[in-house]
């Protein structure tokens, strides 16, 4: 009998993840990533496997609102917008959400509702 460690359960959970969301290869993805204090959040293509544009907790152009941000989820929700609006330069109204092996709740589901809130279809 083998020894099935957590980390190895958590790369299982992300590879069942990717295998689902890669079948919808119609349109691009967006990839969560959180750590303790910051989270980021990368748009990628899903053919060429390169990022279109990326938002994070730490970038210098939003530094200013996280500052002022009371909670980790109000900084979700700052880059979040901060995202939107790099989409819609873009023109991309539909994407994919890969929460990445997350559970749906907290900051990441406050990216996903900002980012519907704003007119993006996930």
């Amino acid at each position: 009998m083998s020894v099935i460690t957590k980390r190895n359960q958590w790369k299982n959970k992300q590879s069942r993840i990717a295998y689902k969301i890669n079948k919808k290869l119609k349109c691009p993805k967006i990839i969560v990533f959180r750590s303790n204090k910051n989270i980021s959040v990368q748009l990628i293509d899903n053919v060429t496997n390169s990022t279109i544009c990326s938002s994070s907790s730490l970038d210098k152009s939003i530094a200013k609102e996280i500052a002022k941000s009371k909670n980790k989820i109000d900084k979700s929700n700052i880059v979040a917008n901060d995202l939107s609006k790099k989409l819609k330069t873009k023109k991309i109204d539909q994407v994919v959400f890969d929460r990445s092996g997350y559970r749906f709740h907290g900051r990441v589901k406050a990216i996903a509702d900002t980012l519907r809130d704003n007119g993006i279809k996930i």
